[in-house]
C-alpha cells in the first residue's frame, strides 16, 4: 500500500486554530471561497477533531453553497484513516479482514436461515406423509427418502452454525488485536472501498 502523507500533522493545527475554524464555518458572514479553504483544509488535517468539523458543516444550511463538499469529507476520511506506520498498516489491513469477515457471515446466515427453512418445509412433507401412511392411502416406500434429507440437512445446518460460530469469535479476536486507537471502534464496513490488490 503506498503511503500518502497530509498536508497537515496533528500537532500542527492548535485548539485555537479549530475553535477560528468552526466560528468561520458557521458563521452566516463568512464568503464562500473562505468556505472552501477552511474545508479544504479539515480535509487534510488527520484528526477526529477536523473531521468532526467537516461532517457538522455538511450538515449545515450552507453545506450545499459547496459543490464538492462530499468529496472533501470522503478525502478527510481517507487521510483521517491512512496508515502512518507499520502498526497502524497492519491494523488497517486487520481492518479491511474484518469487513471481509462480516460479509462471510452474513453470507452463511443466508445460507443457515434457507438451510433451515428447507428442513422445516421437508417436515411439513414428512408430517403428511406419515399421516397419509397411517391411514392406508399411501405405502410405506413413500417414507423412505425423508431420512437421508432430514439427515442430510441437519448436517448441513449445524456446520453452517459451526462456520459461523468460528468466524465471530475470529472476528472478536482481530478486532481485540488492533492498537491504532483511530481505528478501535470504527466499523469495518468503511473498508468496503479499499482494494488491497
Amino acid at each position: 500500500m503506498t503511503e500518502k502523507k497530509c498536508c497537515y500533522q496533528q500537532e500542527d493545527i492548535t485548539d485555537l486554530q479549530y475553535h477560528e475554524m468552526e466560528k468561520k464555518l458557521f458563521s452566516s458572514s463568512t464568503s464562500v471561497s473562505d468556505l472552501e479553504k477552511i474545508c479544504m483544509t479539515l480535509a487534510h488535517i488527520p484528526t477526529q477533531h477536523a473531521q468532526n468539523l467537516l461532517n457538522r458543516f455538511k450538515n449545515s444550511d450552507r453545506a450545499q453553497e459547496l459543490d464538492w463538499l462530499d468529496e472533501a469529507v470522503e478525502e478527510g476520511q481517507y487521510h483521517y484513516l491512512s496508515p502512518q506506520d507499520d502498526q497502524e498498516e497492519r491494523d488497517y489491513l486487520a481492518l479491511k479482514v474484518m469487513q471481509e469477515m462480516e460479509e462471510e457471515i452474513i453470507d452463511l446466515q443466508i445460507k443457515h436461515d434457507e438451510a433451515k427453512l428447507d428442513f422445516d418445509k421437508m417436515a411439513i412433507k414428512q408430517e403428511a406423509v406419515i399421516d397419509l401412511v397411517k391411514k392406508g392411502e399411501l405405502d410405506e416406500s413413500h417414507e423412505i427418502g425423508f431420512h437421508d434429507i432430514n439427515i442430510m440437512l441437519t448436517s448441513r445446518i449445524e456446520e453452517l452454525s459451526q462456520d459461523i460460530i468460528v468466524k465471530e469469535k475470529t472476528l472478536k479476536r482481530i478486532k481485540k488485536s488492533i492498537k491504532t486507537e483511530r481505528y478501535k471502534n470504527l466499523d469495518p464496513m468503511v473498508m468496503k472501498q479499499v482494494n488491497f490488490s
